[in-house]
């Protein structure tokens, strides 16, 4: 079974590939990702949670979990690396 995923722009109900939005650069699911764009949002989320996890408040952050498609600094939780696998079962 092929799995399909949801259009990345906020509030699009389509599955990809979109026929308004196409299949958006950047989507975690995409082959043509931005390294400098995921790179900018790792940077911004760390310095936001000035590199503690933000949720267990205790352990150093690794990982800018995305919570929502997007790459401002909103759409995105700095977790250690057990918060990470707590919270995304597919986690590395």
């Amino acid at each position: 079974m092929r799995r399909s995923h949801v259009c990345s722009t906020p509030g699009c109900p389509n599955l990809t590939p979109c026929p308004d939005h196409g299949r958006p650069r950047n989507a975690r699911w995409s082959r043509d990702r931005d390294p400098r764009a995921q790179s900018w949002f790792r940077d911004q989320v760390m310095w936001r949670a000035d590199g503690i996890c933000e949720r267990c408040q205790i352990e150093r952050a690794t990982v800018a979990h995305h919570v929502r498609p997007g790459y401002d600094p909103e759409c995105g939780l700095a977790l250690c690396d057990a918060c990470h696998r707590a919270v995304d079962n597919h986690a590395r």
